[in-house]
């Protein structure tokens, strides 16, 4: 008899954080959809779509691309995509080309990215004169890679734990990616990969970085250097976190929501410390 209670507690909580799961990612009226869309050469990519509540053609939104890094799924970037949505912006949280349900190979086709971007600023109710860029890790490879083929096509962008330059990006400038913000974690394991330095306290003295920002001196975290307007934007923060971490960072979360607030025009007004993906 034990058993069978035990059995139906088991069930009421999966059934009950189920449905709680399902209300924190569709809160505010979001929809979210499992889509598939082409992507080059052949290939099938995946994506969730999350589309916030009054947005249709006659009320077109701002958008971002959004990207999970090397060895996981589009469902990495949940945190991200919920606060995003909640914010009015619409987002499209993709399976990187071999990974999840888009097909291969893995690293093809700009991870993705360039497909991926080209088919958000179709979507009829994205307002294409505002789309913001966000990857993790390899993911932030991938929205370099659709920032390369689109220079044109998106306004800014976060890089999670990740960087610009060889081998998988073209090297940064204060000119380019277009207002860009580097949210590097304190404790992140791949400061030597990124950035050249051994330690992720030390990413500020960064040769490789200082070119992105347009210095030579150590870069200040959370000073905004170069200009919004002209699209030369650069900011560092460095929340306390890893390199995975930053998927349930709420600073990390912060940091992207408030770039991406003071970069692209259209979103809804929202505290970035207001933020409820946690409970899901």
């Amino acid at each position: 008899m034990r058993g069978i209670w035990l059995l139906l507690l088991g069930l009421l909580l999966v059934l009950g954080g189920s449905w709680a799961a399902s209300r924190v990612q569709s809160a505010d009226g979001t929809r979210v959809t499992d889509i598939r869309f082409a992507g080059d050469n052949g290939a099938t990519l995946r994506a969730l779509l999350y589309v916030p509540a009054g947005v249709d053609v006659a009320h077109k939104a701002p958008a971002i691309l959004a990207v999970h890094g090397y060895i996981n799924t589009a469902e990495m970037q949940s945190a991200f995509a919920i606060e995003y949505a909640r914010r009015g912006y619409v987002v499209l949280a993709l399976d990187q080309a071999g990974h999840g349900y888009s097909s291969g190979p893995a690293f093809a086709g700009g991870f993705g990215g360039p497909a991926a971007l080209r088919y958000l600023r179709s979507l009829p109710y994205v307002d294409t004169a505002n789309i913001g860029l966000e990857g993790h890790s390899m993911g932030g490879w991938t929205v370099l890679a659709a920032a390369s083929a689109l220079p044109n096509g998106y306004r800014s962008m976060v890089l999670e734990g990740s960087s610009t330059g060889k081998p998988f990006a073209a090297d940064g400038t204060p000119g380019w990616p277009r207002n860009v913000a580097l949210v590097f974690s304190r404790f992140d394991e791949f400061a030597q990969i990124m950035w050249g330095v051994d330690r992720a306290q030390d990413v500020p003295d960064s040769p490789k970085l200082q070119a992105l920002f347009g210095t030579t001196a150590p870069v200040i975290p959370g000073r905004i250097y170069g200009d919004i307007a002209t699209g030369t934007a650069r900011r560092l923060t460095m929340p306390v976190a890893t390199h995975p971490g930053d998927h349930i960072s709420h600073a990390a979360v912060a940091d992207s929501l408030d770039w991406f607030g003071r970069t692209l025009q259209g979103g809804k007004p929202r505290a970035p410390t207001d933020q409820i993906w946690l409970t899901k």
